[in-house]
């Protein structure tokens, strides 16, 4: 029986979606994270031999479509291809970011995605087939409007307040709960020495949400600022692209889910964009790209 499969890698969950050769869904399995860099080559490996033990005999396997942060680095493509080489398959490997299958998975045809939740990017496809990304480039330098964004802006106006150069009271008891501290010292022990990644600075935006919430303008200019970023790249995709006001769909979790934040937003696209709702997920995006992939080979 010949068959398809897509693959959502993320950094703490991997999802697989198996179709046949009519397109219809067979099976679905969800195992642990699958970002290498994140998990390294041991772990990475032995998630590659649940995600095939999932799966009908890879030598009947037409197309597979893996789409994820670090799927394409040539470490895991190295390891992704001799795993693949060593139960047989011998059809069509798709390895994509995780924003072209969360593309695929949105709509059919030309538009384009944001994406908002720990880190940002924006993502599209025009109708000559030409893509464009905007953002995603990280943290450090980039990630505007995200979780990440909005969290580390809410850190700094409160230690600016608690040493009297804001006035954010509101947000400055709001980061003293959700960092369990006390004063400024307990915010740089979150920060500095607890040994905190970037998911907890972006889990502090739903502070900067419940004090927007409230009404206290600080956490509200915050939001303010992060949704006039993410026109921006809303703009920039509709310019590189040549879109005027392409379609675009909204996705990651600061974007999914009714708040300030994302009424400010969708205010803030108007402009550039036209905001629809994703017709399906980055799963479904993957499966179907193999889909494709599958009738382009015969």
């Amino acid at each position: 029986m010949t068959w398809v499969a897509g693959i959502d890698g993320g950094g703490t969950s991997t999802r697989l979606q198996v179709r046949d050769a009519q397109n219809a869904v067979l099976s679905s399995a969800e195992f642990g994270p699958f970002n290498i860099a994140s998990i390294g080559e041991q772990a990475f490996c032995q998630r590659l031999d649940e995600l095939w033990a999932a799966c009908p005999a890879l030598a009947d396997c037409a197309a597979l479509c893996i789409g994820g942060a670090g799927v394409s680095s040539p470490k895991a493509r190295q390891l992704l291809e001799a795993s693949l080489a060593q139960r047989g398959f011998a059809g069509a490997l798709m390895l994509c970011s995780d924003f072209e299958i969360a593309l695929r998975g949105a709509m059919d045809g030309p538009g384009c995605i944001l994406i908002a939740g720990t880190g940002s990017v924006g993502f599209g496809r025009n109708t000559a087939g030409q893509t464009a990304r905007v953002g995603g480039w990280g943290h450090l330098i980039d990630d505007c409007g995200s979780g990440y964004a909005l969290g580390r802006a809410a850190l700094a106006l409160a230690v600016q307040t608690a040493d009297g150069r804001a006035d954010a009271q509101m947000l400055l008891q709001a980061v003293y709960q959700a960092t369990g501290s006390q004063d400024v010292q307990g915010i740089l022990n979150y920060v500095y020495y607890s040994g905190q990644d970037k998911s907890a600075i972006a889990a502090l935006a739903k502070a900067v949400l419940t004090c927007a919430q409230a009404g206290d303008e600080a956490s509200l200019a915050i939001l303010r600022q992060g949704a006039a970023e993410l026109a921006r790249i809303a703009q920039a995709l509709s310019k590189r692209l040549d879109m005027p006001r392409p379609r675009l769909a909204l996705l990651g979790g600061l974007l999914t889910h009714d708040s300030p934040y994302r009424v400010l937003v969708f205010e803030a696209l108007l402009p550039y964009a036209q905001t629809v709702s994703a017709q399906h997920d980055a799963l479904w995006g993957a499966a179907q790209l193999a889909y494709e992939k599958s009738r382009e080979t015969k």
